[in-house]
């Protein structure tokens, strides 16, 4: 890996891009006076809430809140980190980016894992030309009786591995790849004779690609009606373990579906590759698949990064019904809402979705089964409608029940269980959970009762919360229509919480005139950036003027002098003028001048 890029570049990037250009790659926009609007593209909506400023290089959705710069926008809607929004941008605007100084060592690593790149690279359209020559008609055919189609496997980079048993390592070394590459990227073994044999041999390939793009491995399956000899090779093989190539680590076609996945915040989790092939042909594009290993650890960290949701869709056999049950401990500890569909008996994904077309394969997906419902259901589904036989569903769904750790969402399962699954009691259910471990709940939790406002009380908050806002938005956004009393103006005038919060950055960046750059890195946290940015692109209702905003700025003002008022009136008459003559009457002056303060500002006020 390269070194981090140096920030100059980062911000002169930054500085060089156009967001309306990039943001407009993902929805339209129209003009708005000096901004730009349009439908989020992060929430579904009919109504444009989603504005852009060009100048100040910031966006903010007052649908769902979601806000930022570029490189915000980048990571959040393709899923990219950090470095990879920034590189990503520096290629569509052809910005040269520099990168802090590698150690020997890391120039080493960055140059071996370049080189095989490369070289699978190179294996890739090595496969992908022989799956088009005479030699790969028989894996054309079993891809023409998936209905994949030339432009499938052009989009997919499929390929063909010839049956010979060096094709591939003659090739690559004639490319100037070394034997030792070849073996260190997973492509060719060492024979017993010191030679090199070919991974992959006799098998329609599928390129494994990184998150970046890249090709880090191969798939490969066995092609019906092929000559094998004696030896039956197995159905599926991967290129094994590289420095590139970790399978627990990687979904295949997530590069792909990544985009989608961000969008909708779902993925799709299938078995294999040409169940991913036909569901993105399909317009499913959420879909990805494991590599030849249960959905792990690994799988579920990379998922959290762009998906709430995960679906797992799986054949309908044993194996896929236990790759479900190992998927429930880490959706509990990865925070990820998870849901089972099955497929109808003998079918795969890519089976079903030819029979059902798109519209019949999204309606499955969204009545994918919650997964703690499948796995209740499997275990309790195999007993005999007997007593006995429901005693032990009960005692076989409560170590599940006491597991989930949300006693409502506990106590909804064991009504399930209790009235769907079972026939038995709930409460029979609870004393099954309690020795499972767990107790169910036996009465609600009601919340403390909310302290209620008068109607006019709460008239005066929301005018007040309202005045706030708006002097905020000045602030922000025309700090040229700000009178000098401005200079007067500090955190006490400010009685709501949150906009209190927006204060102290715009105060501690230098005041309004501040870059929104600086204010927002000035902010205490994401809220307050998020606060900060609706503010500084929210509309005016009506377009302010100099003395608009002076009247404002005086209530703003009025209010905080009315209470020194009345605390010094308090001051005031606790003091005895005939035993503390002098302090009663420097008190009283400064009551006198608190008065004259307030005539002032209600005169500016009332303007």
């Amino acid at each position: 890996m390269p070194g981090r890029i140096l920030q100059e570049d980062v911000e002169g990037l930054k500085q060089r891009a156009d967001l309306a250009e990039v943001v407009a790659d993902h929805t339209n926009l129209r003009r708005a006076g000096s901004r730009l609007k349009g439908l989020c593209p992060f929430h579904q909506e009919k109504t444009p809430s989603f504005t852009v400023d060009p100048g100040q290089g910031f966006y903010h959705c007052f649908g769902c809140d979601e806000g930022g710069d570029v490189y915000t926008f980048l990571m959040k809607v393709e899923g990219l980190t950090f470095t990879e929004a920034v590189e990503q941008l520096a290629r569509r605007v052809g910005y040269q980016l520099r990168y802090e100084e590698l150690s020997a060592g890391q120039r080493r690593a960055l140059g071996k894992r370049t080189r095989l790149v490369a070289a699978n690279i190179a294996a890739a359209d090595f496969f992908h030309r022989q799956l088009l020559a005479d030699a790969g008609e028989p894996a054309r055919a079993y891809l023409r009786s998936r209905g994949f189609g030339r432009p499938d496997a052009d989009r997919f980079q499929l390929g063909f591995a010839p049956l010979e048993w060096d094709a591939l390592s003659r090739h690559l070394t004639d490319e100037r790849f070394s034997e030792r590459e070849l073996e260190e990227a997973g492509l060719a073994a060492r024979t017993p004779r010191g030679g090199l044999r070919d991974r992959l041999r006799g098998r329609i390939v599928f390129p494994v690609l990184d998150l970046n793009g890249d090709v880090i491995g191969f798939g490969g399956r066995v092609v019906p009606g092929l000559d094998y000899g004696a030896h039956e090779p197995p159905k599926y093989l991967n290129t094994p373990e590289t420095p590139l190539y970790r399978k627990h680590r990687v979904l295949y076609g997530m590069s792909w579906a990544r985009p989608e996945v961000v969008r909708t915040g779902e993925v799709l989790v299938t078995e294999g590759y040409t169940d991913v092939i036909a569901l993105h042909q399909a317009g499913l594009t959420n879909a990805v698949a494991t590599c030849g290993t249960a959905v792990g650890e690994d799988h579920f960290r990379l998922l959290v990064r762009y998906a709430a949701r995960v679906v797992l869709a799986f054949d309908s056999d044993a194996a896929g019904e236990k790759a479900a049950e190992r998927a429930s401990e880490l959706s509990r500890a990865h925070h990820l809402q998870v849901r089972v569909l099955v497929m109808p008996p003998g079918k795969d994904p890519a089976d079903t979705v030819r029979e059902v077309g798109t519209d019949g394969m999204r309606t499955m997906v969204a009545a994918a089964e919650p997964l703690v419902r499948f796995m209740l259901r499997r275990a309790t589904a195999d007993h005999p409608a007997t007593p006995e036989g429901r005693a032990a569903a009960v005692d076989a769904s409560a170590g599940l029940l006491a597991g989930i750790d949300d006693p409502v969402l506990r106590g909804q399962y064991a009504r399930v269980v209790a009235d769907e699954l079972t026939g038995v009691s709930v409460a029979a259910v609870a004393d099954a959970v309690a020795r499972a471990g767990s107790r169910l709940p036996t009465a609600e939790v009601h919340p403390p009762p909310a302290v209620t406002l008068e109607p006019s009380e709460q008239r005066e908050l929301s005018a007040r919360a309202r005045l706030e806002r708006e002097v905020l938005r000045i602030a922000l956004q025309r700090p040229d229509l700000l009178p000098g009393r401005w200079a007067e103006v500090c955190d006490e005038d400010f009685a709501h919480p949150r906009a209190r919060a927006v204060f102290a950055p715009l105060q501690a960046a230098g005041g309004p005139g501040a870059p929104l750059a600086e204010v927002l890195g000035a902010a205490a946290d994401d809220e307050v950036r998020s606060l900060v940015r609706a503010i500084a692109l929210e509309d005016f209702t009506v377009e302010p003027d100099p003395t608009h905003v002076a009247m404002l700025v005086g209530r703003l003002l009025l209010r905080r002098v009315e209470r020194a008022i009345v605390a010094q009136k308090d001051a005031v008459q606790r003091l005895n003028p005939v035993v503390e003559p002098d302090r009663h009457r420097t008190e009283f002056e400064r009551l006198i001048a608190l008065e004259a303060r307030r005539r002032d500002l209600r005169e500016a006020a009332a303007q």
